[in-house]
């Protein structure tokens, strides 16, 4: 007998803020009931889910490809939130929004410039650890501003991104922007050059219009 209850108290706890990301992967992983509920189907108005299967089980698996990798990132702790959410409305289940993901993943948004877009928190929780807590809102927007942007450099001008920003870092550091260059011809590609201060190794980012 399946137990409705006993499969969403998990769900409930993590949205709620009861329980740590940490323990709900760990649960999502070993728990027979949470994951039989996380199987139940999604309503079909949410077309992002047509390839998962109208489940979040699928999507779990293999958008945040949970294989060794921890979610414990500020973007992970919003977005499977927001995405479990949509779980106990759909199943008319009553919750207490626990606000502070989502506060946190903004704040990581206002922080940073588009050219940038860092998810990494290796990168990110230091700056957010170093900003005083006590200041106004816009003030701790702007130091977190200057502090991001202290680490992206680059030699004359920020990358413009056709796509996404896809800053690389290695080692946990960002590389140096240098340069971008189109392709010949009719070749519709655009390459972005960076290289790490230390070595002087280049990498190349290349994106398509």
């Amino acid at each position: 007998e399946f137990d409705m209850k006993k499969g969403f108290q998990p769900i409930l706890d993590y949205v709620e803020g009861r329980m740590s990301i940490t323990e709900f992967q760990f649960l999502f992983e070993t728990d027979k009931s949470l994951q039989r509920t996380l199987k139940l189907p999604m309503d079909k108005k949410y077309t992002c889910y047509k390839r998962y299967n109208y489940n979040l089980f699928d999507l779990f698996k293999n958008y945040y490809d949970y294989k060794g990798k921890s979610w414990n990132i500020f973007a992970n702790r919003s977005s499977i939130q927001g995405e479990l959410v949509r779980l106990l409305e759909d199943y008319n289940i009553s919750y207490h929004i626990y606000s502070k993901y989502k506060e946190e993943y903004r704040f990581l948004l206002q922080i940073q410039p588009d050219y940038i877009d860092c998810q990494d928190d290796s990168i990110l929780q230091p700056i957010i650890d170093s900003i005083p807590k006590d200041l106004s809102k816009t003030k701790r927007i702007a130091m977190g501003k200057e502090k991001v942007k202290a680490l992206f450099k680059y030699d004359k001008t920020y990358p413009r991104w056709l796509q996404g920003a896809e800053w690389p870092i290695v080692n946990g550091k960002p590389l140096v922007f240098s340069h971008q260059k189109k392709a010949k011809g009719g070749d519709i590609r655009t390459y972005y050059y960076f290289y790490d201060p230390d070595t002087k190794e280049q990498t190349v980012v290349e994106q398509f219009d």
